[in-house]
């Protein structure tokens, strides 16, 4: 059995343990497989539908693994080759709608939406429809070009599969500063219990945090945030959008999200 074989069956074994695999192990075993394809000789002797799936698998493999350690730099990277992969593949893979959707949501979370669209169209409307994978970055960029922001923070129940998270998160991050330099424009003062709501957290504390963040004044004991509309965040400029109009969708936001709990 030649090297590459022996280190894709550890691969393999390593990450079908699911909860249990080891993220560390796998990254140690992908390095080994590169180190392993450039050596002379590296694949002579193996049939080409046993180079197809371990190429297949390495790849897969690099992406989840990338997205769990949310790694986006490391994902864009493995992305790429996957999606090179299946374009010159004989055959599909069992993972190409969830690969696929995971690379419409890292386009939309990196706001590269012509490639979305471009990789969009090579998708059947039918899998469009019925397929979660493809459904949710779907309705996520559409939620987005609407500015209907509610929507997107809402989906986040319906993320079929934890891969999504760390793409979802560079969204929310995005929305909820959208929606802060909006509130920025549009209210002097705002109770930090209404804010958990109306900015996406979960705790008074984590709005505390993101006020202090953003330089905004708290008082009467950190219960209430005194909105400052000339501070921005990292140098960002503040929001073009139509103040009023975000602010309503961030109370319809706090209203839907009340019916919910």
């Amino acid at each position: 059995m030649s090297a590459l074989v022996e280190l894709h069956k550890k691969l393999v074994d390593e990450w079908a343990k699911d909860a249990k695999r080891d993220i560390a192990n796998v990254e140690k075993i992908l390095a080994d497989i590169k180190t392993a394809t450039i050596q002379p000789g590296a694949e002579q002797g193996l049939a080409p539908k046993a180079l197809c799936t371990i190429h297949r698998d390495i790849y897969e493999i690099s992406a989840l693994s990338a997205a769990l350690r949310e790694d986006l730099a490391a994902f864009d990277d493995a992305i790429e080759q996957v999606m090179a992969y299946y374009a010159s593949a004989t055959s599909d893979s069992d993972h190409k709608n969830l690969m696929i959707g995971l690379n419409l949501m890292y386009l939309v979370a990196s706001n590269r939406l012509s490639e979305f669209h471009m990789l969009l169209e090579q998708v059947s409307q039918d899998v469009q429809r019925a397929n979660p994978y493809i459904a949710v970055p779907v309705t996520i960029e559409q939620s987005l070009m609407e500015g209907a922001y509610n929507k997107v923070a809402l989906s986040e129940k319906n993320i079929p599969s934890p891969y999504f998270v760390p793409f979802f998160r560079v969204m929310t991050d995005a929305i909820r500063a959208e929606i802060a330099a909006c509130m920025s424009k549009s209210f002097k003062k705002v109770p930090v219990t209404d804010a958990v709501s109306l900015l996406i957290f979960k705790s008074p504390a984590e709005v505390v945090a993101y006020a202090k963040l953003r330089g905004w004044t708290l008082e009467a004991n950190n219960s209430i945030i005194v909105l400052n509309a000339s501070m921005q965040v990292d140098g960002q400029a503040k929001s073009a959008l139509d103040p009023t109009r975000i602010a309503k969708q961030t109370i319809f936001y706090a209203k839907q999200l009340e019916m919910i709990v």
